[in-house]
């Protein structure tokens, strides 16, 4: 057996307890996550109507929402996508020149 000093074993314990109490707040936190997206899914579930040009159906209202959620997130993405990359054009460029770039890339 190897020997520690006494106040090495009791850091390794007080992580230990450290990371089990970390996990236990995740796995609550997911917990009460998967409770909430329940929730809203069940309070959701009424089919709507919804006409979209010449096309009429009734889906549920949580897919509406959902897809909403997809068409918002791709467009947001297409939109940012220029000021990113212009961004780390001049972030190249700087490093090619030897200056020190700072987190925001200017």
């Amino acid at each position: 057996m190897t020997d520690y000093p006494e106040g090495a074993r009791r850091d390794d314990a007080e992580q230990a307890a450290r990371r089990r109490r970390v996990m236990t707040l995740r796995v609550l936190g997911v917990l009460a996550l998967a409770a909430v997206v329940a929730v809203f899914v069940v309070q959701n579930s009424q089919p709507v109507t919804v006409r979209f040009w010449f096309e009429t159906s009734r889906p549920r209202l949580i897919w509406v929402i959902l897809a909403c959620l997809v068409v918002g997130i791709a467009f947001g993405y297409v939109l940012a996508s220029p000021g990113r990359r212009a961004a780390r054009r001049r972030k190249r460029e700087e490093r090619k020149r030897g200056k020190e770039v700072g987190p925001s890339g200017l």
